[in-house]
């Protein structure tokens, strides 16, 4: 009976500890899992501020060649497309900046090259007027004005200075999501392993128990006929 008993609460303590570490691994896995899916979101956005911080030079570079274009020869042929960047880098901007809202300083640099990128389209647009009117020796000494301004120089420090910010954290951050995917894997795998050990004791305990049982079983049956009255 004591023997029953035992493996009963064997049994039962077997299984309040399972599940108790069973149900760790599995918050523990969940929590991981929501790291790991927070560090690569932010790993995503900074590489879409990258690929914009590209596109955005690739738009500065292609009006000023248009604008040049049209400085050089006078055809209006060069206006659509110069205009056409200039509209590209608005859109541009704004999503470098929603992506980079959440970092203060990244903020305070986008809003400064919105200020030069629109001077820098201001002084183009000056070249271009003065050329239509005066002529392209008037629009030469036009440019070579706006270049001591170094405004495309500037704008292409702070583009630098954000990307390098954005390098810098998207690498942290693809360096925590890796971390968290592998803490999310080595759960999964403790998970299974836990639960081949506990599905193992149990049988271990219930086997004890049926033993235990079927000895008790064994020893009334031997009891039985001793006790059994004795005819006259």
């Amino acid at each position: 009976m004591l023997r029953r008993l035992l493996a009963g609460k064997g049994l039962m303590i077997v299984l309040a500890v399972g599940f108790i570490a069973v149900e760790s691994i599995v918050v523990a896995s969940f929590l991981s899992l929501v790291h790991f899916k927070t560090s690569n979101h932010w790993a995503t956005k900074s590489e879409q501020v990258l690929i914009e911080l590209e596109r955005m030079s690739s738009a500065v570079a292609g009006a000023e060649t248009q604008q040049r274009g049209y400085l050089i020869t006078g055809s209006d042929e060069y206006l659509p497309p110069y205009r056409q960047a200039i509209d590209t880098l608005d859109t541009q901007l704004r999503r470098i900046g929603s992506l980079t809202r959440d970092n203060r300083l990244q903020q305070d640099r986008v809003a400064f090259l919105a200020t030069q990128v629109e001077q820098r389209g201001d002084e183009m647009d000056q070249a271009i007027a003065t050329r239509r009117t005066k002529g392209l020796p008037h629009a030469k000494s036009v440019v070579a004005g706006n270049q001591q301004n170094r405004t495309m120089e500037t704008i292409q420090d702070i583009a630098a200075q954000i990307r390098d910010e954005e390098t810098r954290v998207l690498q942290r951050h693809r360096a925590d999501s890796e971390a968290w995917a592998f803490t999310t894997g080595s759960f999964a795998v403790a998970f299974f392993i836990l639960n081949a050990v506990v599905f193992t004791l149990c049988g271990v305990v219930m086997k004890l128990a049926l033993s235990s049982q079927s000895q008790a079983d064994r020893l009334l049956q031997s009891l039985r006929p001793s006790t059994a009255p004795t005819s006259r």
